[in-house]
């Protein structure tokens, strides 16, 4: 427990000096879009490829891949449910805030310092995460509110997927895993490296684009969105760790990733749907610190 806080109050730290930079002038928001290019482009892809290195291609891996697209497609429609009475741009936002999760930039780098043996499970549901992210969910949101914003071809859908580091770094790893090819040591320890600095550099960033600026009328909206995913967020969290014959470190893994942050790509989703982006950038700011606390709390329950 000791070390699980430790690490905690070391990741609330570099938020809070992000956070502060900006604040004091000595960074802008706009410099934490080259460090996400860092964190995408380089050490985001070095973890993926020290988690996966030497891992063996199983039944769980293929489970958390389904999992990722299951968890995706029940949350975003269950989102549809319950504001369908409302406007097209006020159900979108309910249906873009309970899908999809922030786990390059958040989950990975938070795990990294507690069980870096759970990268494959969690990289393995982010390729599921991801195929609904880039495609899946708006064409799901489509069907449902009878829009046809995010209309587009299986070739278009692929070609984002793979525009995406992290994503093509998933795929490249899954093959080598398959032909049972693990990378020299020598190679390695350069590449580990590299992925040294991605949590620090994540949660850097993310002090950087926390934004706590909101008209007061959108408060409540916030909080009723937030409340809704954190609550099918938790049963989701009891489903995984007590009721799935899953070994332990995935469970856990499992829980993480039910509680993790509304992913980048959906707060986009809401603006291109209708919604200011001022609504959509303090929802992902708040979504970040709650997710945080839940999952540290997680953690100290289990441990």
């Amino acid at each position: 427990m000791g070390a699980v806080l430790t690490q905690a109050i070391s990741f609330l730290l570099v938020i809070l000096v992000g956070y502060l930079f900006k604040a004091g002038g000595l960074l802008e928001e706009r410099d934490g879009h080259t460090i996400s290019k860092i964190i995408l482009n380089l050490t985001l892809p070095a973890t993926i490829i020290v988690g996966f290195n030497a891992v063996e291609i199983d039944s769980i891996l293929i489970i958390m891949i389904s999992l990722g697209l299951l968890s995706n497609i029940l949350l975003v429609s269950i989102g549809g449910m319950i504001w369908r009475k409302k406007e097209t741009s006020d159900q979108a936002l309910m249906m873009f805030s309970q899908a999809g999760y922030n786990i390059g930039n958040f989950t990975i780098p938070f795990v990294q310092g507690f069980f870096p043996a759970a990268i494959p499970f969690i990289g393995s549901f982010d390729t599921g995460n991801a195929l609904m992210l880039f495609g899946g969910t708006p064409l799901l949101a489509d069907k449902m509110l009878g829009q046809n914003r995010s209309s587009r071809g299986a070739k278009e859908v692929i070609f984002r997927l793979f525009r995406s580091p992290s994503f093509s770094t998933y795929i490249v790893m899954i093959i080598l895993a398959l032909f049972q090819f693990v990378i020299p040591e020598n190679v390695l320890s350069v590449v580990k490296l590299f992925s040294s600095g991605n949590a620090f550099l994540s949660m850097f960033m993310i002090g950087l684009y926390l934004d706590f600026k909101i008209p007061r009328v959108d408060l409540t909206k916030v909080a009723k969105l937030l409340f809704t995913r954190y609550l099918l967020g938790i049963l989701l969290a009891l489903i995984f760790y007590f009721l799935l014959p899953l070994p332990q470190l995935v469970r856990i893994s499992l829980v993480l990733l039910a509680l993790a942050p509304i992913g980048t790509v959906s707060t986009i989703n809401m603006v291109v749907y209708g919604n200011k982006a001022s609504l959509s950038g303090f929802l992902s700011s708040m979504s970040i610190l709650l997710s945080l606390i839940l999952m540290i709390g997680a953690l100290i329950f289990i441990l």
